[in-house]
């Protein structure tokens, strides 16, 4: 392995040259962070390219005032010919474009990301952890090997931003990195969408069940989520086929797209419940469908700070969550919601029907939620946040 150049000065007036690297870039929360990261930035000041993957919206680079740069060999999936093929990319772009700031999101590009930019001699490198890359029970090859590689790009870089305290904890209770180098900062997202769905009224709330196929008198519990199996869709399948042979009025309501909706249909159709659950697709509406929603269920079984679970909150919409990274710090057992251990099918399913018993209930506990929504998750904050971190480590660097 080539050793890293030297750290390159910044002559006076420059503006400083920023990277954002991530894998794919779309409408998922690690995109929406970094674009709300990349518009953040003093512009004055910054200059900041945006390069992405294969999978990515341009047009979203634009409204962040960002330099778009596709890198198609840049994918989700290990293939290491084209990761071959994107480090030397990367390394490439690092050293014409000659960043001071290099900032990598997700699994993929951190790593590669992060490797160039050391190659390539960057004084600055940052890490946005937006969740887990590898479960820590370590089941599969895949787990191992980003374990592995979490491992050895932590030293390479000045600061890992986590999204939530409990995803920082599990990554150094795995030996990737030192307390020092972590700065926990919240994903900003715009709430006021979902706050305000929270106070339709009741006409608006049926219209809205209607146009998704539902009667405006069920219960519906809804999962807000990428339909891949890491979510837990399956999980919450064999829930409903426990309670719906009993309860009429129950139904679900699948909201999102994803590359495992076929196999997640299919346990659907053999379970017997093509006219219990609901798949709506793709929506832009979603603060209008949470809200018509009865209860939110979360069956991840692998996060970092689940943003859905915020607008869930910002809903008043009461949560009943398998356990994972972030969900305790949104849902607070007992008060707006209940954390069952992960895969707890059983006393998921107890809780859901004791919900459809007492609908009432359920409605008392959603209004404790928007309490515990506070300037942590604005948007304002998460930018203010990293700038201050870029400037301090600017000013470590003698980069100022």
């Amino acid at each position: 392995m080539s050793q890293p150049q030297p750290s390159r000065s910044r002559l006076a007036g420059d503006r400083i040259r920023v990277a954002h690297v991530i894998t794919r870039f779309h409408g998922a929360g690690g995109a929406k962070n970094t674009l709300f990261t990349c518009a953040g930035l003093d512009k004055d000041r910054f200059e900041v390219d945006l390069i992405v993957g294969s999978s990515g919206d341009r047009w979203r680079a634009d409204q962040a005032g960002a330099n778009w740069m596709q890198i198609p060999s840049l994918q989700r999936a290990v293939h290491p010919l084209k990761d071959g093929q994107t480090a030397q990319a990367l390394v490439r772009l690092c050293r014409e474009r000659s960043y001071h700031i290099v900032h990598t999101h997700l699994a993929k590009a951190g790593i590669l990301g992060r490797w160039a930019a050391r190659q390539a001699g960057t004084p600055i490198i940052i890490h946005g952890l937006h969740g887990a890359t590898f479960d820590p029970r370590l089941r599969t090859p895949n787990d191992w090997l980003y374990y592995f590689l979490e491992r050895r790009a932590a030293p390479w870089t000045d600061r890992i931003i986590s999204v939530g305290d409990d995803l920082r904890q599990r990554y150094l209770a795995a030996g990737i990195g030192r307390p020092e180098q972590y700065t926990v900062i919240h994903s900003g997202m715009d709430l006021d969408a979902f706050r305000t769905a929270a106070l339709m009224g009741p006409e608006k709330r049926a219209a809205k069940r209607i146009e998704l196929g539902l009667d405006p008198n069920d219960f519906v519990a809804g999962c807000v989520a990428a339909l891949e199996r890491r979510k837990g869709h399956h999980q919450l399948v064999e829930i409903a086929a426990r309670l719906c042979p009993r309860h009429p009025s129950l139904k679900l309501l699948f909201v999102g797209e994803g590359p495992d909706r076929a196999a997640i249909e299919h346990e659907v159709h053999k379970a017997g419940l093509d006219d219990r659950i609901t798949f709506t697709g793709y929506r832009t509406d979603v603060a209008e469908v949470m809200a018509a929603l009865d209860v939110k269920l979360f069956a991840s079984n692998r996060e970092g700070l689940p943003q859905v679970l915020v607008q869930a909150a910002a809903s008043a919409l009461p949560v009943l969550a398998f356990e994972a990274e972030g969900v305790r710090e949104l849902v607070h057992d007992g008060v707006n919601g209940y954390v069952f251990p992960q895969g707890a099918i059983e006393p998921m399913a107890l809780a859901l029907e004791a919900f459809l018993l007492a609908p009432d209930k359920a409605r008392a506990m959603g209004r404790c939620g928007p309490s515990l929504v506070d300037d942590r998750w604005q948007i304002r904050t998460m930018q203010a946040k990293t700038q201050a971190l870029y400037d301090l480590l600017l000013k470590a660097k003698g980069l100022t």
